[in-house]
């Protein structure tokens, strides 16, 4: 056995959970901060706000795919608890689908004709964050109920990477089933 698996073993396995996911947690909580800063100080008329979401939306994306995919993988090799490994794909679950929630939530706040289907009378961010939330839930697992629906190209664009990344997940859990060792 090598000698940095060695290393990782003896370590407590929720602080190399953490370990392991920071930099995707601090990369979506610092771009959430930025959206909320944007959208309460910024005019969004003069600036390119959906390309800014699109972008982030992107880099979000490669760091979730790559970084913490390739550590999950490692932090996977040692897994042998199945709670454990529940807690691995739960977390990486819930940081993508709310990374997502945030980027819709700024597209529908920097113009309301992004999304259709969102109540007219939801005009606070937290109370649209929810609406996303679940929006993102629903396009995350496949199911598209259709009640809210993108309109714009931005919007489309961001929801294709958002079903990219649920499928790109899947894909590599079911890769991975063979790998998880689990001591009873």
């Amino acid at each position: 056995m090598s000698d940095s698996l060695k290393h990782i073993q003896e370590k407590p396995f929720y602080r190399l959970l953490f370990g392991r996911t920071a930099l995707p947690i601090i990369t979506i909580l610092g771009i959430a901060l930025l959206y909320v800063i944007l959208m309460s100080m910024i005019d969004h008329s003069t600036l390119p706000f959906h390309i800014i979401i699109a972008v982030a939306a992107l880099t979000k994306t490669i760091v979730i795919t790559t970084t913490t995919l390739k550590q999950l993988s490692q932090l996977m090799k040692i897994c042998h608890s199945l709670e454990r490994l529940l807690w691995v794909f739960g977390l990486i679950l819930i940081i993508s689908i709310f990374s997502f929630a945030t980027d819709y939530t700024c597209l529908f706040q920097f113009s309301h004709t992004t999304f259709e289907g969102v109540p007219d009378y939801s005009n606070s961010y937290i109370y649209n964050l929810y609406h996303f939330f679940y929006f993102s839930v629903i396009t995350f697992s496949t199911v598209g109920y259709g009640d809210i629906t993108p309109v714009s190209e931005i919007a489309k664009f961001v929801v294709m990477l958002e079903i990219f990344l649920s499928f790109f997940l899947i894909v590599f859990a079911l890769a991975n089933i063979k790998k998880i060792h689990i001591n009873e």
